[in-house]
């Protein structure tokens, strides 16, 4: 899926005390959870760590360092493991951000840039549930879209009309 991280570059740009130095986050989520090369690279491309540590930046948060590191923490213990916990779970459909809420702790930082990258990740994580969904049903993995809990289209136009709205 292509994300428009124009918005992101644009808000981070306009102000150099709030710059996010990527590299950094690469090397040093590489050294901590001890990534292969290709893991490394493949997180350094990864376009949706890079929204999780550029929503604290952007939205000119307190210490969005810390708060870009305990996220991108969270996002890679879960991709490395503990599924158990993590995986989407029948709560979890409460509603689109149910399952982002350990990531979407922000000290301050404008509502509004806040909300949109949140949803951008929900976007992102409902586009992912719909490409797995047969594969979930075939492992017996839960999926919302798979289990019927949730309607993709309805979903996609709710996180769309959202992302619309915070752009005015």
């Amino acid at each position: 899926m292509k994300t428009d991280l124009a918005f992101w570059d644009d808000e981070v740009q306009e102000n150099p005390a709030k710059k996010m130095d990527w590299n950094y986050f690469v090397n040093e989520v590489s050294r901590v959870f001890a990534l292969s090369k290709k893991e490394q690279k493949e997180f350094k491309n990864s376009v949706t760590a890079k929204i999780i540590a550029t929503i604290p930046f952007a939205a000119n948060c307190n210490m969005p360092e810390r708060t870009a590191i305990a996220h991108l923490c969270l996002y890679m213990a879960e991709k490395r493991g503990f599924q158990e916990y993590c995986a989407h779970l029948p709560d979890d459909d409460k509603t689109l951000l149910t399952r982002l809420d350990f990531i979407s702790t922000f000290d301050g930082g404008d509502q509004q840039i806040l909300e949109h990258g949140m949803y951008i990740l929900a976007l992102i994580m409902l586009e992912g549930y719909k490409c797995s969904a047969t594969k979930d049903t075939f492992k017996n993995i839960y999926n919302p879209i798979a289990s019927g809990a949730w309607n993709y289209e309805e979903k996609k136009n709710e996180i769309l009309n959202i992302l619309k709205k915070n752009k005015k």
